[in-house]
């Protein structure tokens, strides 16, 4: 993971080869590179750590790794997000309970989803970024209140 504020060289820094399996683990290591964010992002792209409380640094990363597409994991809401261009939508977690799902209050150990894990990975290996935004922006009233400039 990399965390830095210039985003016309992405530094290779700090970074881990890929997410750990525990949700727990990634909090840990996320937590000791980016201390002072109030909501930390990960880039799935290129690994970058960015602080995703209403700077913009994801939407301004994304323009810079991504031609204007971008997909983050929110560690502290345990969430992704889309970004394309100026437009953003929620997509559920890559970590789950052992029923499968996300829970909204902490205490149960999260672990990867592999399929989810690589159903992100297909969303922007695929070219589908921009579709599956506008998609997740018409049917659900939450998405469409997100700004990409909050991030």
């Amino acid at each position: 993971l990399i965390h830095d504020n210039n985003y016309s060289s992405i530094k290779r820094v700090k970074r881990i080869a890929s997410l750990p399996t525990s949700y727990t683990d990634l909090y840990a290591t996320l937590g000791t590179l980016s201390p002072e964010s109030e909501l930390t992002a990960v880039c799935f792209v290129c690994g970058q750590v960015l602080d995703a409380s209403g700077k913009g640094e994801c939407t301004m990363h994304s323009q810079a790794c991504g031609a204007g597409c971008g997909i983050f994991f929110l560690l502290q809401d345990c969430v992704c997000i889309a970004i394309h261009k100026e437009y953003a939508a929620y997509i559920p977690s890559p970590y789950v309970d052992s029923h499968g799902e996300t829970p909204q209050y902490r205490g149960r150990p999260l672990n990867m989803d592999h399929s989810r894990y690589e159903a992100l990975h297909e969303l922007w290996s695929g070219h589908t970024l921009r579709e599956h935004v506008i998609a997740e922006r018409t049917k659900s009233m939450k998405s469409l209140m997100i700004s990409p400039s909050f991030y």
